[in-house]
């Protein structure tokens, strides 16, 4: 069943009832009112209709907007009334159900802690007939999705056509599992979207896969298409996910959380010829106590002198000086040596670092900045 066909059945019920008045844009709208929303416009900007009868949700129907909505035409009440009655009757008996797109997503990233954790205005836990009825429907095989979902798929990717982000990122998600790749084949494709200078892939539709062959290599378009285009339109869990599988930059305008992982940004930046906030990476990672961080800063990043002493200063604080050699035995392949293993050892670890000397005073706020930062770090106060 199509969109169309749902609301021709839906505005044959309500004739039949007596609302010969109602026209087919105005179906429209009393659907979106039945689901709880306040137009049409609003239900096409969060939901869409599922291959799941409303009986089988839970849901009810919003039978009081529905009838004012029915008021919002010129109707008279008694009218308005007993048109919103046979459309509640209408869902109860062959209705379908409207899903909307963030709870559609929040079902389906359940299991990926990744997405999970970050944060994006919506319902944050589907309902229970979204991950049951719904996606553990649609995850039985790609040919059973297509076959059982028309209404949805052909909702999502009309939303996805008008722009919406989270369209994009539900096709995205429910597509995934049938257009698994490898990480160094995403890699390659981040590659050549980079080289070509343009993060945005061809549109593939459901039925262009359902008619053509080569399904497998259509499908993973696809999963790209929209992910790429989830990300492009500024959806935050996508961008993680394309700078994850390809290296995409667009995340690196975002502002830093706590689910950016700060060596990938900085490796990110570097790739992309962002060095300014690679370094900004690399400080919040010192200043949370990474002493690898502080050596490359100080070695690799052009550190000044006196943000270089801070650095020591702080490592020393950490036990960890990086004025002091260091060096330990460690097995050919870079692993720390085990003496009850045996074997060839070699000489790994690091030089200390030599600085040239600052002044007293530049020393004595050196070693402030130094014991502030490491207060922060053992939780000792929050920095002013």
């Amino acid at each position: 069943m199509t969109i169309k066909q749902y609301a021709f059945l839906a505005h044959a019920h309500l004739r039949a009832q007596g609302s010969a008045s109602l026209t087919r844009s105005q179906i429209h709208e009393l659907l979106a009112a039945a689901a709880g929303f306040s137009t049409h416009a609003a239900f096409h900007h969060q939901a869409v209709w599922c291959d799941v009868a409303w009986r089988d949700t839970g849901l009810t129907p919003d039978e009081y907007g529905v009838i004012q909505r029915c008021l919002h035409f010129g109707m008279p009440p008694d009218e308005a009334e007993r048109s919103a009655q046979g459309l509640v009757s209408f869902l109860g008996a062959s209705g379908y159900a409207p899903v909307r797109l963030e709870e559609l997503i929040a079902a389906f990233a359940s299991d990926e802690d990744d997405w999970e954790e970050a944060e994006e205005p919506g319902p944050a836990v589907a309902a229970d007939w979204v991950s049951t009825d719904l996606v553990g429907r649609m995850q039985q095989g790609f040919d059973a999705m297509l076959g059982e979902f028309p209404l949805l798929l052909e909702g999502l990717e009309a939303a996805a056509a008008r722009g919406l982000a989270s369209a994009h990122l539900a096709i995205a998600y429910l597509v995934e599992p049938y257009a698994s790749l490898s990480h160094e084949d995403d890699r390659r494709f981040g590659q050549e979207l980079r080289r070509r200078g343009q993060w945005s892939a061809e549109p593939v539709g459901f039925a262009e896969i359902a008619a053509g062959t080569d399904r497998f290599v259509r499908v993973v378009a696809k999963h790209r298409y929209h992910l790429l285009a989830a990300a492009r339109g500024g959806d935050r869990r996508a961008m993680l996910l394309t700078a994850d599988s390809y290296s995409d930059p667009g995340v690196l305008d975002l502002e830093p959380s706590d689910d950016m992982d700060p060596y990938d940004m900085a490796d990110l930046a570097d790739a992309h010829g962002r060095p300014e906030l690679a370094y900004q990476w690399l400080t919040v990672l010192a200043e949370e106590g990474d002493v690898y961080a502080m050596r490359a800063l100080i070695e690799d990043r052009g550190e000044t002198l006196f943000r270089a002493w801070v650095w020591i200063h702080l490592s020393r604080l950490l036990g960890r000086d990086l004025s002091q050699d260091r060096h330990v035995a460690i097995n050919e392949d870079g692993s720390e040596y085990d003496d009850d293993v045996g074997g060839p050892a070699y000489v790994g670890g690091d030089d200390g670092i030599e600085l040239a000397s600052l002044t007293a005073e530049e020393n004595s706020r050196a070693r402030e900045e130094a014991a502030q930062l490491f207060a922060v770090i053992e939780g000792g106060y929050e920095p002013t």
